[in-house]
């Protein structure tokens, strides 16, 4: 290498070792580096001793007279600092995850669809419509309307052949006919609109991440499950009006000697009983998820403060023992109210609102009839040609003889409508260690059991017209609407909610040890 390349490759050195100190860590600059100019020094005396009078050693004097460069102190470097890791929110920060509301008015329209076939069912049965479609046909074929004459007698033939005709409808013309099936032609087609109209949106909502919680989930799994057994639960009630089940046998064997064309009164009422069941599921499971959606809205909006509020009030007015007592006693009035729609589906079942048409008696001014009418040995449940014992004499009457069955009816209703008051008092005088909700509610229910009793007592008056029946029914409806939503609204805190507030307690006691 000649000299003057030395020359130039020891200045580029030296000044790529100053920048590169600069941007380096001063753990890491090499000590070469911070050498350069003595190596430069070094070898410019060596090659002076060799030839002190050359002009070259004179041009390499020149360049290589430079100013002294030396390596910048380790407390001028600037050193590189990573970012530090998002620390993650404190629990006095954080929300709880709830499912999105979009589910619930999902709910609410699909329970507002079970009511409204809740009514169309029962102007179904008050207008002895259910039996005028004989087969079940589930799928497609069973939604088809007869368009053409051939198809309508093609239907009046096959129910010419029921019971119901032969006995009860045979001067029926084909004009009355296409107007009992509509009625019954509806209500199917309307059962399954709602099947479809609730399961296809609630499996997208379940698939969905970030929709529903894993306990939504298996609401809304058992909810699909209970529509689905309420379309068997129909076809088997029906079946039960299609066939005399005792037209074998001697009429002094019968343990119905009364049997008419109808459908059995029992299959009736877990007919209702589950259509009860899911719009109240529907609707337990709408509010729920509304009311722990708001407090999570509520949560995000305020400052670490209010947070603090708003949460400890939410979870106090939920576990605090007036609440967990008046949830019990609500569940308790639910149960009651239950009990006598179910009896109330005994009473349309045996048609037993037409045996006393009269209130608050039942004939010549007796509260009671009397006892050989309440007590009728033909409902006695019997084995045969064995007598009934007196537990099957009371148990059969108490299920299956008119005049008893009303008169239960009667006094369940009697007894509701006191009990809501009752409950009603409660609610008030607990109202400050309740949701808000929860006393509006109540008293919704107490005021509207008032109304289901007037429309009650007017359709047994008026012996059971259509338009008053329906909306007594109706009024059972909202009834055990108010008091799942009671329920609703008094119900323990989410997973989700317990989980954070157990982080809270949590990280409060670690913040006060020592």
């Amino acid at each position: 290498m000649s000299l003057s390349a030395l020359g130039s490759w020891t200045v580029r050195a030296s000044r790529q070792g100053v920048l590169a100190a600069h941007a380096m860590p001063h753990s890491v600059i090499p000590r070469a580096l911070c050498t350069l100019p003595a190596m430069r020094a070094s070898t410019i005396a060596q090659h002076r001793s060799a030839a002190t009078s050359s002009p070259i050693l004179s041009q390499l004097r020149a360049r290589a007279v430079l100013p002294s460069v030396q390596a910048p102190r380790l407390s001028q470097l600037r050193t590189y600092t990573a970012p530090a890791a998002a620390a993650p929110p404190s629990p006095a920060e954080e929300v709880p995850a709830t499912t999105s509301k979009i589910v619930a008015y999902h709910l609410l329209a699909s329970a507002a669809l079970v009511f409204l076939i809740i009514i169309v069912g029962g102007i179904t049965r008050l207008t002895e419509s259910g039996l005028s479609i004989t087969e079940w046909n589930p799928g497609l074929k069973g939604m088809r309307l007869p368009q053409t004459d051939e198809e309508w007698h093609a239907e009046w033939d096959k129910y010419k052949e029921s019971p119901e005709f032969k006995m009860l409808n045979s001067k029926m013309t084909l004009e009355d006919f296409k107007s009992i099936f509509m009625w019954e032609w509806s209500h199917r087609i309307l059962g399954r609109f709602i099947g479809v109209f609730f399961v296809v949106p609630a499996a997208l909502f379940a698939m969905r991440r970030g929709m529903t919680t894993p306990n939504t989930r298996w609401k809304l799994l058992a909810i699909a499950a209970g529509i689905g057994f309420q379309g068997f639960l129909g076809w088997y009630m029906v079946a039960s009006g299609l066939k005399n089940p005792y037209e074998m046998e001697p009429v002094s064997t019968q343990p119905r000697p009364d049997w008419t064309p109808r459908v059995d009164h029992f299959r009736l009422a877990a007919h209702l009983g589950t259509a009860f069941v899911v719009y109240m599921g529907m609707v337990y499971t709408a509010v729920t998820i509304l009311r722990d959606a708001s407090v999570a809205k509520s949560l995000k909006r305020a400052s670490p403060a209010e947070k603090e509020t708003i949460f400890s009030s939410f979870m106090h007015g939920l576990q605090n023992p007036t609440t967990r007592r008046f949830r019990g006693i609500a569940l308790a009035m639910l149960a009651f109210t239950f009990t006598t729609a179910m009896y109330g589906a005994f009473v349309a079942g045996l048609d037993a609102g037409l045996v006393y048409s009269e209130f608050p008696f039942m004939g010549e001014r007796r509260l009671l009839p009397p006892k050989d009418e309440l007590l009728d040995p033909r409902y006695g449940i019997r084995n045969g040609l064995k007598p009934s014992t007196e537990t099957q004499l009371v148990f059969g009457n108490m299920t299956q003889n008119p005049v008893t069955v009303q008169a239960i009816h009667r006094y369940l209703g009697l007894s509701t409508l006191g009990l809501m008051f009752v409950f009603l008092r409660y609610a008030k005088r607990a109202k400050a260690s309740l949701p808000k909700a929860a006393p509006r509610f109540a008293m919704g229910a107490a005021h509207m059991t008032g109304l289901q009793a007037l429309l009650g007592i007017s359709t047994l008056i008026y012996m059971v017209p259509i338009p008053l029946a329906s909306l007594h029914q109706a009024g059972s409806v909202v009834v055990l609407t108010m008091l799942t939503c009671v329920l609703a609204v008094t119900r323990k805190p989410s997973q989700a909610f317990q989980a954070l507030a157990k982080a809270r307690r949590h990280a409060a006691a670690s913040a006060t040890r020592p």
